[in-house]
């Protein structure tokens, strides 16, 4: 495995670095003895370093480096010269000496972080060990970590209520009246009128467009798509342990053997009909998620799990494609707020001399955001970008797709609600926000259903036939022991898996379009998979709900009551509807306050998780395991559900977050001296570092410099806050209110332009005597108004990063990046090519790299295992259950 050959080449290293530390340290020794008995020290420690191979003060002396070649020459100047003064070679001494001082703190550096690697591979966590073990992998761990993972408890009591929980839905079939289902689609996607059309109405379109391109003989896998597929499996974290690092083995290999295993792959898809899962029994393992909750991840082999996702993508691309062009028809209706009328557009481009441009409007950037990011926004919209890893633990950071990832679109959600609230507000005088998702949807996902639906809406019968033996499979849980019963799923999808998502999106698809429809384009479901959202004024959201039961009781599903809230803003004085649902409303730690109309931070959440945070953080056996933990908490996850930055968040919202980690981290160590004896990370890094390895007064740098350049890439939770604190809105109403000031200026100029032109042609109803009032003019104002559309877009944007101020020093600095490290991804040779993370990490710690390190590279480059820990680092972390 991919392990195990650099773990034997970090060893060889480990090796080479041992014997070149010991014979550096044994000569740096003897140079030193020299210099003391020598009558010219300064030219011994020249041609002495010279011999070993340090040639300047820093590592790149072209950037401004203090050649020995220099030192030479002027102490030469100095034996004739009286004007030097006697104290200057003094300090060319101490300055040469610190060559030496500095290539032994590289080689020390080095070796640490070394240990520190092998040391993870070593001492893997307990959450590790117990899927190596239930999965048969063959862990790297030596025998006396094995004989501590013998003594750890399986499972929390939370985990086994919730694997019973799981258990009763997926082995239980749960049926469903099918005829009910066929017919509610009917009354949804079939009006009486299109019986009697000749052409093919847009629902006819969209059955019809499945026969031309889902056909088997149509499929030939190449080895380009074994390598989509591998990519995607990766990234969706289905396998684990063993099958991972085969798979990433795998996605090395060279295109023959990619070929063979698409050839493989094409065979599979010739026998479609006989297809079964092999081998049968499919393992099932549990995986505990950051936020607490635990899911269940089926173990396939791998050429199983590559032909389900080829087939997965391929048909949630063309899902989506189906849905996309039903979306543009003119069946479904389009979110609207008083819609202008013709007579409407006929007076308004009389008076203005201009018809109001859509594409300008508010209305219109509703529709587009709609579309872009809300719409199956599960689904890929090409192959290229394969699967939508909706399960991603909000502790990531990784998406390569040029669309907006699952954290994005979330944090999209967030800053939509509350602009939403902030304009509806201001126009209507109230607003209405209602939450709902499914209870246990994946699990909880009748087949029947899966089945209905999917023949309604025009999916061949051989491929329902696939796809009942897909879901039937036959599952085992090797952590019940070696006497574990198979039993067989009869309800629910496996989780991320395309083809679940495939299933899953294409019922609430219709949803989708069943509450678009009963509000006539005035509600639309902001839905990120299950997770439901949707907004406006009270009556709206009233027929919303009442749609969302229905299709919730036919469909043999059922709302989770727990996350399922609405709350009620009014200037008018208006009472909170009895139809909608009671509960807050809200979205990561925040709960939307009814009064203030404002998130706040629910700080009973975050207490429970800083217990969590405790019990994950004394379940890491390395310091590296330990880094990749918290930045996995304190560096994304927290940051994450606080809401990022938003310009209609404002600065009010940002120092409620700066003021929440400062609890957490007070929390976390202070109060909890007992455990750590620190009082923040950094302290109790160095300290066990310290108590491990023996390495004192460890460099910050070292902690937060990049793996790449010999650091531990630890996160510093507060520097994105800082980069965008500057320009952070302190009253962002303030830019509505300014968009509605500017509507004004712009009727007044109306105005005056219109007495000043000459009159033609009068419409009918129009007055060219009187301008038309400020009310008509701003009545539609949502779908006229460019002022307002503009400044909604503002408050959808984050402010203006800004950095710290470049020096000469960080000039410098940067240049003197080693040529051997100006690869790095984090810190370049470029001040400006850096995000403004590292920039304004360089500016924290640079100074004592260079003083320590000569430069901006903390060890010896060859020498460092980077990509060991790099292969450690790519597998997600698993937290303890």
């Amino acid at each position: 495995m991919a392990s195990r050959v650099l773990r034997d080449v970090t060893n060889y290293k480990q090796s080479q670095l041992a014997d070149r530390h010991e014979a550096f340290e044994k000569r740096k020794a003897e140079l030193l003895s020299q210099v003391q008995e020598s009558k010219n020290p300064i030219l011994t420690l020249i041609e002495g370093l010279d011999k070993l191979g340090l040639k300047s003060t820093t590592a790149a002396p072209s950037f401004g480096g203090f050649p020995l070649s220099n030192t030479q020459l002027m102490l030469s100047q100095s034996e004739f010269d009286a004007s030097i003064p006697s104290a200057l070679p003094a300090q060319w001494q101490a300055d040469l000496e610190r060559l030496l001082t500095i290539q032994s703190n590289k080689f020390e550096y080095t070796s640490l972080f070394s240990s520190l690697a092998t040391e993870w591979v070593d001492k893997p966590n307990d959450a590790n060990l117990l899927l190596d073990a239930h999965l048969g992998g063959d862990s790297t761990a030596d025998s006396s970590d094995t004989e501590s993972f013998e003594s750890v408890q399986v499972g929390r009591e939370e985990m086994h209520r919730q694997r019973q929980e799981w258990d009763s839905f997926v082995f239980t079939e749960r049926k469903t009246d099918t005829v009910a289902i066929e017919k509610y689609l009917a009354d949804i996607f079939i009006e009486p009128q299109q019986k009697k059309k000749v052409r093919e109405t847009p629902f006819e379109l969209f059955r019809n467009g499945w026969k031309d391109r889902m056909v088997v003989s149509n499929l030939d896998c190449t080895s380009g798509d074994v390598g989509l597929a591998i990519k995607a499996v990766l990234k969706a974290d289905l396998l684990s342990g063993r099958k991972r690092d085969e798979l990433i083995a795998l996605s090395s290999a060279g295109k023959g053997v990619l070929s063979e295993v698409a050839d493989v792959i094409n065979m599979e898809l010739q026998n479609l009909g006989d297809w079964s899962w092999k081998p049968s029994p499919t393992p099932a393992q549990m995986r505990k998620q950051i936020n607490g909750k635990y899911r269940v991840y089926m173990d396939p082999e791998i050429h199983q799990a590559l032909l389900l996702e080829y087939l997965g993508v391929r048909f949630a691309v063309h899902t989506k494609q189906q849905f996309e062009s039903f979306f543009r028809s003119n069946a479904w209706p389009k979110s609207a707020h008083n819609t202008m009328s013709s007579r409407d557009h006929a007076r308004a481009a009389f008076y203005l001399s201009r018809k109001p441009s859509f594409n300008e409007s508010l209305l219109y950037r509703r529709r587009e955001q709609f579309k872009d990011d809300f719409f199956l926004t599960q689904l890929p919209s090409s192959i290229q970008e394969g699967n939508r890893d909706y399960n991603a633990p909000d502790d990531s950071d990784e998406e390569d797709s040029e669309k907006k990832s699952p954290l994005e679109v979330k944090q999209t959600l967030l800053r939509l609600a509350t602009t939403e609230l902030m304009v509806q507000r201001k126009i209507y005088g109230s607003f209405t926000l209602c939450q709902t998702d499914f209870k246990w949807f994946g699990p909880s996902l009748p087949h029947s259903t899966i089945f209905t639906v999917l023949e309604f809406l025009g999916i061949e019968d051989s491929w329902v036939d696939f796809f009942k033996k897909y879901l039937s499979m036959s599952l085992v849980f090797p952590q019940d022991g070696p006497n574990a019963e198979p039993r067989t799923r009869r309800c629910g999808v496996p989780i991320s898996q395309t083809l679940s998502d495939v299933f899953g999106e294409a019922i609430l698809a219709c949803l989708d379009f069943a509450v678009s429809k009963a509000t006539k384009g005035r509600c639309q479901l902001y839905r990120f998979h299950d997770d439901v959202w949707f907004w406006g004024q009270k009556e709206d959201c009233e027929l919303a709900w009442e749609t969302i039961k229905k299709f919730t009781a036919v469909m043999g599903m059922a709302l989770n009551e727990e996350k399922t809230g609405s709350i009620h803003v009014s200037d008018k004085g208006e009472k909170p509807s009895t139809i909608l649902p009671k509960g807050p409303v809200r979205w990561g730690f925040l709960v939307l306050d009814p009064v203030q109309a404002r998130w706040v931070v629910d700080m009973t959440n975050v207490d429970q998780h800083i217990a969590e945070m405790r019990l994950q953080f004394a379940q890491c056996r390395s310091v590296f395991s330990y880094v990749q933990a918290w930045n996995s908490y304190m560096g994304r996850f927290l940051g994450n559900n606080f809401g990022h930055p938003a310009n209609c968040l404002g600065s009010e919202h940002l120092d409620m977050i700066f003021t929440t980690f400062k609890y957490i981290q007070k929390k976390l160590f202070v109060d909890d001296d007992k455990v750590t004896g620190c009082e923040d990370v950094t302290s109790y890094l160095k300290s066990i570092i310290e108590e491990r390895f023996g390495t004192k007064d460890i460099a910050n740098a070292f902690l937060y410099w990049p793996i790449e350049l010999g650091g531990l890439e630890l996160r510093n939770p507060f520097i994105p806050l800082m980069t965008t604190r500057t320009n952070s809105i302190k009253k962002p109403y303030e830019l509505i209110e300014a968009a509605f000031e500017l509507d004004e200026e712009k009727y007044e100029e109306a105005k005056r332009a219109f007495n000043k032109k000459k009159i033609y042609d009068i419409p009918r109803g129009c007055d060219p005597e009187k301008f038309f009032s400020f009310e008509e003019f701003v009545r539609f104002r949502e779908e006229t108004s460019s002022s307002l559309k503009d400044a909604y877009v503002e408050l959808l944007e984050s402010p203006m990063v800004e950095g710290l101020e470049y020096t000469r020093f960080m000039e410098f600095a940067v240049n003197t990046l080693p040529r051997e490290f100006r690869g790095s991804k984090q810190i370049k040779p470029s001040y400006n090519l850096m995000d403004v993370y590292w920039q304004w990490t360089v500016q924290l710690y640079a100074a004592e790299a260079m003083e320590r390190f000569g430069g901006l590279g903390l060890g010896e480059k060859e020498m460092l295992p980077v990509e060991l820990v790099n292969l450690l680092r790519s597998e997600k972390v698993r937290w303890q259950g």
